[in-house]
């Protein structure tokens, strides 16, 4: 094929595609949007409540109580407002000067407590069941992803925080995440930080989204099936190309840990509700490398089978105070608990750890 001809198929395979956008894009606007009576309110919406960061994309401005009220017709489904501190993070119980344990937690809206008050939040919980003993860092932050975890990593600014060195550090994770590594699911966060895989299979930082053009948006089905998976609405496990920049962004923010804590555990509560074969190779890449994943059904076990149990309601997913209550009783006991326990069996005289 010459030249032109090359031109001409690669303007109609571009045609094709755009027309495939298009047609997806209407197909889109015409459904009826899902619980679109109900909306959001106070001061959580405005802009002026968020700073632009170029490390992390954005963060609630500091010193600052944010309002909260998601209301549905007839009804309001939670009035809250969520404390934020100097740092810019959710509040949190005074850290105690020398505790036993410095837990650190990432996350999204999951982990910051979107929907419930600051002292019903997991992180919060897991401070008062720590009865003075356990310092707990909330490093949630509503909408974002793994790749938020690592910018503030390696830009410093989670190191700056920390009074402790860590002991544990457990990561949400949820299957959209993988969408928001690349931008393809996270719209509100136009100036985050973008990574690529390097040629030795690790991230490397690649500025911000907005930088430059943003990278077209990946073939789900990776063939010609990919619009159709689309369309029907199934777009939120991505690639494995996609997974693989995931598991490898979510890995060298363990590196980072383990550079400044090398005896910390990193682990990852995996709150999926289905199972997939993106997730499974997502979960095979962080335990290959040594990061702790912690399905949901070991967290919370009827949670798939019965999750409007465990959520605020149909019109949001988010977890209730009793579900918060429940992730922060797993962390203390299955994490915590058996890291002290094992702690203290390796510190027993030989001779001593089958003593009655």
């Amino acid at each position: 094929m010459d030249r032109r001809g090359r031109r001409l198929f690669l303007g109609i395979n571009l045609a094709a595609v755009l027309a495939g956008v298009a047609a997806f894009l209407l197909y889109r606007s015409l459904q009826p949007a899902p619980g679109s009576d109900t909306h959001l309110e106070g001061a959580i919406t405005r802009l002026e409540s968020y700073d632009l960061f170029d490390d992390m994309g954005y963060l609630l401005k500091p010193n600052q109580r944010v309002t909260a009220r998601l209301v549905a017709p007839g009804r309001t489904i939670y009035d809250v407002s969520y404390g934020i501190g100097p740092d810019g993070f959710r509040v949190m119980p005074p850290e105690p000067a020398d505790p036993d344990a410095c837990i650190v937690l990432f996350g999204d809206s999951n982990t910051f407590g979107i929907g419930v008050q600051d002292d019903q939040t997991y992180a919060w919980q897991l401070a008062e069941r720590g009865k003075g003993r356990l310092a707990v860092y909330n490093f949630g932050i509503g909408g974002s992803g793994p790749h938020q975890m690592l910018a503030g990593l390696q830009s410093g600014r989670f190191q700056k925080i920390l009074r402790c060195t860590p002991t544990h550090v457990i990561y949400f994770f949820i299957a959209e995440h993988i969408g928001r590594v690349t931008s393809r699911l996270a719209p509100w966060d136009p100036h985050g930080p973008r990574y690529r895989l390097g040629a030795d299979g690790r991230p490397v930082r690649d500025g911000n989204f907005d930088t430059r053009p943003h990278d077209p948006p990946p073939d789900l089905d990776e063939g010609i099936l990919g619009w159709r998976r689309l369309i029907y609405g199934v777009d939120r496990f991505g690639t494995r190309a996609e997974t693989e920049l995931t598991a490898a962004v979510m890995v060298e923010a363990a590196r980072e840990i383990w550079r400044i804590a090398p005896k910390a555990e990193f682990h990852v509560l995996f709150w999926t509700m289905v199972d997939d074969k993106r997730l499974d190779e997502l979960a095979h890449d962080l335990t290959a490398a040594g990061v702790v994943v912690d399905p949901v059904q070991r967290i919370v076990p009827d949670y798939r089978r019965h999750q409007l149990r465990y959520v605020i309601g149909r019109a949001d997913g988010h977890p209730k105070p009793m579900t918060h209550s429940k992730i922060a009783d797993y962390i203390l006991r299955q994490i915590v608990a058996k890291r002290r326990s094992a702690d203290a069996s390796s510190a027993q005289p030989v001779g001593l750890s089958h003593a009655p």
